[in-house]
């Protein structure tokens, strides 16, 4: 009887531990960056993530691992930072989405997703086509309400003494995005722009930043800490490659980019070609995997 019951803890062990939904992905990018008159640099940032699910409840945990160096004789290593990116539990009760822990936002033209380690909440519940979410973060809430009208996407988002107003959409095959940061304080108003249509197999685009603080995102400029920026990109394929040229234009410094791209096995690679008023020309190697 006790080698039966034995036999019957360990299949129901077995089983339990098949059953478990549990999905690992992740990518990796490595860097090696050339300028005239200055050392070359290496930098590699990995990201795993790891999700568990049990019916309509995840775990989520990102880790990130980020290494620079420099091109110097002993090929030191100069910054090597490992930390938890994201770590949250989320479920859906009674229609509404709830996420408890720690996440990074997105990047967007105004800023990098960032996370400043303080836990938080959001709820959403979706309703007749529109959303209101609320999140909280350390001392900070907000409310959002967002949806669709007329093939446009609204969102509009009060919080701390600022409100948050975006709209998305297209018309005849022009993609328009604007956001829009109204702040109390009148020297922390923010907005951007951002179009694109595609004509003979080129496409076209053109975006805006007006910050009166120094924060823009890498998102189409390539670089932050910038208060005023305006570019245009023309991007096509050329044999299998995909070449992307940039004039731009940041707190009044013009640099002109060019990008070329090229799916790999598993991969792709990207060589960035810059030319900045003021400053030393450099080359961009980088090679890009997701899994």
């Amino acid at each position: 009887m006790k080698k039966q019951l034995l036999i019957a803890a360990v299949a129901a062990t077995m089983a339990s531990v098949s059953m478990a939904d549990v999905s690992i992905s992740g990518g990796a990018t490595a860097n090696i960056n050339s300028a005239s008159g200055a050392d070359t640099t290496y930098a590699s940032d990995i990201d795993l993530k790891i999700v568990g699910k049990a019916g309509a409840t995840s775990a989520t945990v990102d880790l990130e691992f980020l290494t620079t160096g420099e091109g110097t004789d002993d090929n030191d290593i100069t910054n090597d930072s490992n930390f938890v990116k994201n770590a949250y539990i989320s479920t859906n009760v009674a229609g509404a989405n709830i996420k408890v822990g720690d996440w990074y936002g997105s990047d967007s033209l105004l800023g990098n997703g960032s996370n400043d380690n303080t836990e938080g909440l959001s709820v959403d519940y979706t309703m007749s086509g529109v959303k209101v979410q609320y999140e909280a973060q350390g001392a900070s809430d907000s409310v959002t309400i967002s949806g669709t009208v007329g093939g446009v996407a609204i969102s509009h988002e009060i919080f701390d003494a600022k409100t948050d107003t975006k709209f998305s959409g297209s018309a005849a095959g022009v993609a328009i995005t604007y956001r829009k940061i109204d702040a109390d304080a009148n020297d922390d108003d923010q907005s951007s722009l951002e179009v694109s249509t595609e004509v003979s197999g080129v496409t076209v685009s053109y975006a805006k930043v007006d910050n009166n603080v120094e924060k823009a995102s890498d998102a189409f400029f390539g670089e932050v800490d910038i208060t005023d920026a305006t570019g245009f990109a023309l991007s096509t394929s050329v044999a299998g490659n995909k070449v992307t040229f940039k004039s731009l234009d940041m707190d009044n410094v013009d640099t002109n980019k060019v990008i070329v791209s090229r799916p790999m096995a598993g991969g792709t690679f990207e060589a960035t070609f810059a030319d900045k008023d003021g400053a030393a020309s450099s080359v961009d190697l980088e090679l890009k995997v997701s899994f």
